[in-house]
C-alpha cells in the first residue's frame, strides 16, 4: 500500500492551494487524540502550532509535518518509497530530510495551513488524502516541477520503531 500513490504518475491528480503559504501533512486520528489528551479545545488549532510548544511537540511526535514558505499556488502531492523517485534530480527545487510520521488509519491527510484556523472547515474539496500503511515512517520532502506542474514528493521509508526526528522546521519551499 505504501507505494500505491506513486504508481500513478499522471499529474492530473488533485491539487490544493497553499493557504497561508504552507501545508500540513497530518494523521487526523493522532492529532485529535493529542488535542484531547492535552486538553486543547476549539477548532482553531493553528494557534497551538504557533503560540506555544505544542506545535513542535506534535511535529517531533510524528503527528504532523509542516511545509512552510510555499508560494501561493496550487500543488499536487505524491508518495514515493525508498529507491523510487517521482521528481528527477534536475526537477527538484527544494528538499528537506529528517521528518517522521506515524500513520494510524492507513492514510495521511494534507491541507493548506490556513485551514488549521478552523479545522471544521476541512473537507474533501480542500484537502488531499493519500493511502499509507499503518506504522512509523521517515520522510524526505522533495519539491519541484514535473511536466510544468508544481509537486511535492513525499519519500516515505517504513521503520520498525519511531525514528529520530531531525527535520528542519525553518526549511522553505519557494520555487517557480
Amino acid at each position: 500500500m505504501i507505494g500505491l500513490a506513486s504508481k500513478y504518475h499522471s499529474l492530473n491528480m488533485k491539487k490544493i492551494f497553499s493557504e497561508l503559504k504552507g501545508f500540513v501533512i497530518y494523521s487526523p486520528e493522532l492529532l485529535t487524540q493529542y488535542l484531547q489528551e492535552h486538553n486543547l479545545p476549539g477548532n482553531n488549532i493553528l494557534k497551538y502550532f504557533v503560540e506555544n510548544e505544542h506545535g513542535d511537540e506534535i511535529t517531533k511526535s510524528g503527528i504532523a509535518i509542516p511545509i512552510i514558505g510555499v508560494e501561493e499556488d496550487y500543488y499536487s502531492f505524491r508518495i514515493s518509497t525508498k529507491g523510487e523517485s517521482i521528481l528527477n534530480d534536475n526537477e527538484v527545487a527544494a528538499q528537506s530530510e529528517g521528518w517522521i510520521f506515524q500513520s494510524a488509519n492507513h492514510e495521511m491527510k494534507i491541507v493548506g495551513i490556513g485551514y488549521l484556523k478552523d479545522i471544521s472547515s476541512i473537507n474533501e474539496e480542500n484537502s488531499i488524502t493519500l493511502p499509507l500503511e499503518n506504522g512509523w515512517f521517515s520522510f524526505k520532502i522533495r519539491a519541484g516541477n514535473k511536466d510544468g506542474e508544481k509537486l511535492f514528493e513525499l519519500n516515505a521509508e517504513k521503520q520498525e520503531a519511531k525514528p529520530d526526528f531531525s527535520g528542519d522546521l525553518t526549511t522553505t519551499y519557494y520555487f517557480t
